[in-house]
């Protein structure tokens, strides 16, 4: 904002991003908000596995505390109750305390967010455990950024956990997804469209270039200040990740909502399996 340059989010879900006091507004975003991600993961812990007393694991970071504060606001009657919330930071090498407190509040899922890094400790600590003892886990989506499989591949199996998406190429039938996992597979040595990985940063990134060169069209101009003014003006677009009524507007700078969440599998070879 200072600077007066437009930035558009496409993998970033934490809720200031977007949610702050500058005016005008600047940041963009075509990605997940934790406002509604993290509604849907707790709603998921309600719902599949019928957890009423939930326990967090967060990163001391905004990504954690912006997850904390939706926690915070909306949890109750309609999702989960959470008993606990524990905090640890980045480079942690062990999450078993953290698991310990929220099995001795009898707490019966957990909400985590984090990256594979921590994922990989986690699911590694909860199949460590008696079988009784597993409790099933709602991941953010950091936790599939990268090569969680490779670091955890014999514990994956062990462990009930669903991972919140906003996209995927399986079996997805929209023309500009379909073109785009054919470019990717062909650039990139893959087979099938479940090895894609990363498929919301792609489709997402995809999208947000489309939606930038619209913008820079609209204006005629690469000054900042004009191309953000555009991008509250654009037109419908049919993009890799939905239709695009009016992508941004003067008083919205969310791309997507909530109607775009899925929920996946990890498996041990990396493919992300959509789930019902």
């Amino acid at each position: 904002h200072r600077l007066n340059v437009p930035l558009i989010s496409v993998w970033g879900s934490a809720d200031p991003i977007t949610e702050h006091d500058y005016k005008p507004s600047y940041s963009f975003r075509v990605s997940l908000k934790d406002d509604w991600g993290v509604e849907a993961m707790m709603k998921r812990l309600a719902s599949k596995y019928r957890v009423r007393q939930a326990c967090a694991i967060l990163p001391n970071t905004s990504w954690g505390r912006s997850a904390e504060k939706v926690i915070q606001e909306k949890s109750g009657a309609q999702t989960t109750q959470f008993a606990v919330v524990r905090w640890y930071n980045w480079g942690d090498t062990s999450l078993k305390d953290h698991y310990r407190a929220c099995l001795d509040a009898r707490t019966q899922g957990l909400l985590f967010v984090g990256n594979e890094k921590e994922g990989a400790i986690l699911v590694k600590e909860i199949a460590a455990q008696a079988q009784p003892l597993r409790m099933p886990v709602v991941a953010h989506w950091g936790a599939v950024g990268g090569t969680l499989h490779e670091l955890a591949t014999e514990e994956l199996p062990m462990v009930r956990i669903d991972f919140i998406q906003t996209f995927t190429f399986v079996n997805n039938k929209r023309p500009r997804a379909i073109y785009l996992a054919n470019w990717i597979l062909k650039n990139n040595d893959l087979k099938t469209t479940t090895d894609i990985p990363s498929p919301v940063g792609a489709a997402h990134a995809y999208d947000t270039v489309h939606l930038l060169a619209k913008a820079i069209d609209i204006a005629q101009t690469t000054s900042p200040p004009k191309i953000r003014d555009a991008l509250e003006k654009l037109p419908a677009f049919n993009g890799a990740v939905r239709q695009y009524t009016r992508p941004f507007t003067k008083h919205r700078h969310e791309a997507l909502d909530k109607s775009q969440i899925i929920f996946v599998k990890l498996t041990p070879s990396g493919q992300l399996i959509p789930q019902d």
